[in-house]
């Protein structure tokens, strides 16, 4: 199933990227065509959500997205309009397409992107956070208990490819002052290669720790293992298919969970705010 989302969200991407232009070229040949136009208004808007998670890097979307919902509903009702306004000449497929994308756009808001059946048994609040190790740019061996005696916040995220993640890792680079003032340590765990983790760390060019999960293994024992979990295409890219899912926990300085963070869909990302706060207590 997962393999499917991801294999959806590409293509989908895809799709709307070809079909935005195109329903403009149309309806700039045709400028009294309203069907083309309503096309322009639906699939503009996911072209413009697609490239604004990329370009503005967003770490959180609302669950339902109104704000897309409602130009591609009015697009939908503009096509239909503009459909049947001429009835001598009626095309059906400004109509087909319109149909295509409010339903794809469903998809893509209530399943393609959730992940609400997760186990959340391992890392729950007060549990003490099983012993994992990973590995550091240099290739060494890191235990987590290496950060016990101080509280530490620690980011599994997907890889570089992922804007959500990204936008998560400026979000807290923003922090580290105050994480650093709380006597806390940032963690940033992918398995993503060296290479990319490298890039990565150069990029915020900050003194938290960019560890690597080898093959996965932290990821399994922690149970945030997500097979096929990155979207079909990135592998050409140097990504692997299996993913981690992306969470967020704070740990006191015996290594028990405070806070944790296993978000049900990856839209979606806590606040610093819920967070942040709770290192002055431990």
């Amino acid at each position: 199933m997962d393999s499917l989302k991801g294999l959806f969200i590409s293509a989908y991407a895809t799709f709307i990227v070809v079909i935005a232009f195109y329903a403009a070229y149309a309806y700039l040949l045709n400028v009294s065509n309203l069907s083309w136009l309503g096309n322009v208004l639906s699939y503009g808007t996911g072209l413009i959500y697609f490239a604004g998670i990329f370009l503005i890097a967003t770490p959180r979307t609302s669950k339902n997205m109104w704000s897309t919902w409602v130009p591609i509903i009015l697009g939908t009702i503009l096509t239909f309009y503009g459909t049947f306004l001429n009835k001598e000449s009626v095309t059906y497929l400004p109509l087909i397409l319109s149909l295509l994308m409010l339903g794809n756009w469903f998809l893509y808001t209530y399943w393609a992107t959730d992940f609400s059946g997760r186990n959340k048994a391992v890392l729950q609040v007060g549990k003490k956070i099983p012993s994992v190790s990973f590995k550091n740019l240099d290739g060494s061996s890191v235990a987590i208990e290496t950060f016990l005696g101080a509280p530490a916040i620690f980011l599994f995220y997907r890889g570089n490819w992922c804007p959500f993640c990204m936008a998560q890792i400026k979000e807290l680079s923003k922090e580290y002052q105050k994480i650093k003032e709380q006597g806390a340590a940032l963690v940033f765990v992918s398995p993503q290669s060296p290479k990319h983790t490298k890039s990565l760390a150069k990029k915020f060019d900050i003194p938290a720790q960019f560890l690597i999960d080898e093959n996965l293994e932290a990821a399994k024992t922690l149970q945030l293992f997500h097979e096929k979990g990155t979207p079909r295409g990135f592998e050409v890219l140097g990504f692997d298919s299996d993913n981690v899912l992306p969470t967020l926990v704070v740990l006191d300085k015996e290594g028990i969970i405070r806070f944790a963070d296993l978000t049900d869909n990856y839209r979606m990302r806590p606040e610093p705010s819920q967070y942040l706060k709770l290192l002055e207590q431990l």
